[in-house]
């Protein structure tokens, strides 16, 4: 009977080992790469300047259209999807606290800033009494929009909150009493024809067929703003997030993002390898 279960033992182990081997060997040769991305710009920018570079490396690649700023994260902490392209480092920070999620922001990619847009009016200097005004609702691009109005000198925001989350709510000052109206982000390229001017996030700017170069104002972009891939945690050096990484840091995707992406702001490792060529 002891060598019944002795060799019984001997068996469970053996099945566990191969078990374990055999994830192991699945993690190693994951060549399928799902990641989710808002419409626009930054699935354009992975179809056409990073999906080639991983097919050359054997992968196969599933982009994912979103259109809100809440189910790419939702998709990534399920396991749908392997990593995401829609969010800047702030949002994705606030958003971990708000849902219990650990997702991590390791690099920023190119990024359309967000820009002040009018069909009815040229220059900032065309600011009058009352004049409205969309911005996106969203936390972090709500503050960012305040913040450029403040620039401007057509609203003052309280300095005792926090500026990364300020809201309207916070303005203490407002100039010319302009009708500030948060509303979707996606909405903000459509308000265009009844706002006087509207905040619209580079990717749907770029979505709406809105140039940047025809943009009455474009913010400095910080490096906190600018989008991130976002993975789970943990998953950082797995094969394919390093893959990944070294597709967006390749001269080959340089090339692109000069060709492709004029107006963009680059991340910090691509204007060093421009700097030492």
């Amino acid at each position: 009977m002891r060598k019944l279960i002795i060799k019984l033992l001997l068996v469970v182990g053996i099945v566990v080992l191969t078990a374990c081997g055999s994830t192991e060997a699945r993690d190693e040769d994951k060549k399928e790469i799902r990641i989710g991305a808002t419409a626009g710009p930054y699935s354009d920018q992975l179809q056409e300047g990073i999906v080639p570079i991983l097919e050359k490396e054997g992968y196969t690649v599933k982009i994912t259209e979103f259109s809100d700023y809440i189910q790419p994260n939702k998709a990534l902490d399920e396991g749908s999807i392997d990593a995401n392209l829609f969010q800047n480092s702030i949002y994705l920070e606030q958003f971990n606290i708000d849902h219990g999620m650990d997702l991590v922001a390791p690099y920023a990619v190119p990024t359309a800033p967000i820009a002040l847009y009018s069909e009815k009016h040229e220059s900032l200097t065309d600011v009058e009494e009352g004049m409205k005004i969309t911005l996106p609702n969203d936390p972090t691009n709500l503050a960012r929009s305040l913040h450029m109005l403040e620039s401007y000198g057509w609203i003052t925001v309280d300095k005792e909150v926090q500026q990364t989350t300020a809201s309207e709510k916070d303005i203490i000052e407002n100039t010319y009493n302009l009708d500030i109206q948060p509303i979707e982000a996606a909405q903000t390229a459509r308000s265009l024809g009844d706002a006087d001017f509207a905040f619209v996030n580079g990717n749907f700017a770029l979505a709406s067929d809105l140039k940047l170069t025809e943009a009455v104002d474009v913010e400095q972009t910080p490096e906190e703003f600018l989008i991130y891939i976002t993975l789970r945690e943990g998953e950082e050096n797995e094969p394919y997030a390093k893959a990944l990484e070294e597709a967006y840091r390749s001269t080959e995707f340089l090339d692109y993002t000069n060709e492709h992406a004029q107006g963009y702001v680059k991340p910090a490792y691509q204007i060093e390898e421009e700097a030492d060529k």
